[in-house]
């Protein structure tokens, strides 16, 4: 059993997204349907989807001129999904441990002795789950 993600719970990405260092900015989920738990809106599997943290500052190796980018959820961990729990036909999100996390860059960090660009354009790393939920548990 483990807490339930409810609409307006923040992701929180880590900074490692190897070889970048990401300046995290949380995300906050929405809940895409109307099922209430405790006078909770719960967010449903595909709900992740919804959390974008734009405007996160990186550097990457010998790209030490910070770019930006834009974080999002890859997907949930096997954990964040509710086994026996659902909302219509899918499954409640739950807190668990860790789900993966891409960070899209939207301008690139630059060399600053040659002003080259970074290359890579994707990022991949994790993140969690907070949640103001202290009541509503699934498993």
């Amino acid at each position: 059993m483990d807490f339930v993600i409810i609409s307006g719970d923040q992701a929180i990405f880590d900074s490692s997204f190897p070889p970048a260092i990401v300046v995290p900015v949380p995300g906050t989920i929405s809940a895409s349907n109307q099922a209430k738990g405790n006078q909770m809106s719960v967010c449903v599997e595909g709900d992740e989807s919804t959390v974008v943290a734009a405007g996160a500052a990186y550097t990457s190796g010998a790209f030490a001129t910070p770019g930006v980018g834009t974080l999002t959820i890859d997907s949930l961990g096997s954990d964040q999904i509710a086994q026996n729990a659902k909302s219509g036909d899918k499954a409640l999100i739950l807190k668990g441990s860790q789900f993966r996390a891409k960070f899209q860059v939207t301008a690139p960090a630059t060399n600053p002795n040659s002003g080259a660009p970074d290359p890579v354009s994707t990022y991949n790393g994790t993140g969690s789950f907070i949640t103001t939920n202290t009541v509503l548990k699934a498993g």
